[in-house]
């Protein structure tokens, strides 16, 4: 109910005391829905598109698929008296199979990699990245130090390709670009939005 403030100062029927428009509180069922309006959601939170490759996303995912590429195409042993070439693949399906641990890990990754959508979600899997990348040379770094050398007692009829040391090289990077994935967060946790001045409201008085 409306009344002039210059002809009563408080309500005639209640006795409660007149306050001027402009100095009420909004009413709870209009701030409310205005709250999700104003608020955005936290800037490290926002989902990235699909094919969005900012943030080292597309540095991890290329590292992934050249990794995989050189274990499946790539030479990693000459077979010097047969004239052979064997891949990583060739030698995983043989007597070295632990080497399948390095390309599911690189699989695994491109999965991870994939549906991260967020700063803070592709910072949560550093770690767990890391860990994949590193597989592939912690195999490579048991096959050259368990490896026969040759000398005047021991024949060594084979050489390590340079499918062996691209391999190497591609999983120290991804452990390095695996860790600095998502990036800094952003400085601002909470971005709210200014909201307009208020109107000028007319001299009536509510109760």
């Amino acid at each position: 109910m409306l009344i002039d403030r210059a002809e009563v100062e408080q309500c005639p029927e209640c006795e409660t005391p007149l306050e001027p428009v402009h100095r009420l509180p909004p009413a709870p069922e209009a701030v409310e829905p205005e709250a999700g309006h104003w608020q955005l959601p936290r800037l490290g939170e926002q989902p990235l598109a699909l094919w969005d490759l900012r943030r080292g996303r597309g540095v991890v995912l290329a590292i992934s698929l050249a990794s995989l590429l050189a274990f499946w195409g790539a030479p990693w042993l000459t077979l010097t008296a047969q004239h052979q070439l064997r891949t990583g693949f060739s030698l995983a399906m043989g007597p070295l199979g632990f080497l399948w641990g390095g390309a599911v890990g690189w699989l695994l990754t491109i999965a991870l990699v994939s549906s991260r959508r967020t700063i803070v979600q592709m910072r949560e899997v550093r770690a767990i990245l890391m860990a994949f990348a590193a597989l592939t040379a912690s195999e490579i770094a048991v096959l050259l130090a368990m490896s026969p050398n040759a000398s005047s007692d021991v024949n060594v009829a084979y050489e390590w390709a340079w499918g062996l040391y691209a391999a190497l090289a591609l999983s120290l990077l991804g452990v390095a670009a695996a860790a600095r994935l998502g990036g800094a967060l952003p400085a601002s946790g909470v971005r709210v939005e200014q909201r307009p001045p208020p109107l000028p409201r007319p001299p009536h008085t509510v109760h």
